[in-house]
C-alpha cells in the first residue's frame, strides 16, 4: 500500500526533496570555499554523500576520528572503503541545511 501511494502521489514529496539535496548540496560547496578552502571535493551528480579529501590539512589517514574527538562531529572513515580511502571522510548532507552548516561549523573547530 504504502509503495503503491509513492508511486501513485509522491512526485510532489519527492520534487520537494531532490530540490532539498540540490540546496543541501550547493550550501555544503559554498561553506567549504568559505570556511575550509583546503578540503577538496568532486561534487556528487547523483548521491547526498560528499567524499571530502582532507590530506591537505594533515589529519592522518582518519580524518574522521580527528572530527570525532576535536568537533564532535561523526563522518564516514574514508579507510573504511579501502586503503584508498586514507586521508578522506564521508559527509551526508541528505538533511536539514541547518545540520549541514553545523557539521561544516564542527570541521572548521576542529582543524583550527
Amino acid at each position: 500500500v504504502a509503495a503503491e501511494a509513492g508511486f501513485t502521489y509522491g512526485d510532489r514529496w519527492l520534487n520537494a526533496l531532490l530540490d532539498q539535496l540540490v540546496a543541501n548540496r550547493q550550501l555544503l560547496v559554498d561553506l567549504l570555499a568559505a570556511e575550509l578552502p583546503k578540503i577538496k571535493w568532486t561534487t556528487p551528480e547523483a548521491s547526498y554523500l560528499a567524499w571530502l579529501d582532507f590530506r591537505a590539512l594533515g589529519l592522518g589517514e582518519d580524518p574522521a576520528q580527528a572530527l570525532l574527538t576535536h568537533g564532535h562531529l561523526a563522518l564516514s572513515a574514508g579507510l573504511n572503503y579501502g586503503p584508498e580511502g586514507a586521508g578522506f571522510a564521508r559527509l551526508n548532507f541528505g538533511t536539514s541545511p541547518e545540520h549541514v552548516t553545523e557539521a561544516v561549523r564542527r570541521m572548521a573547530r576542529a582543524i583550527s
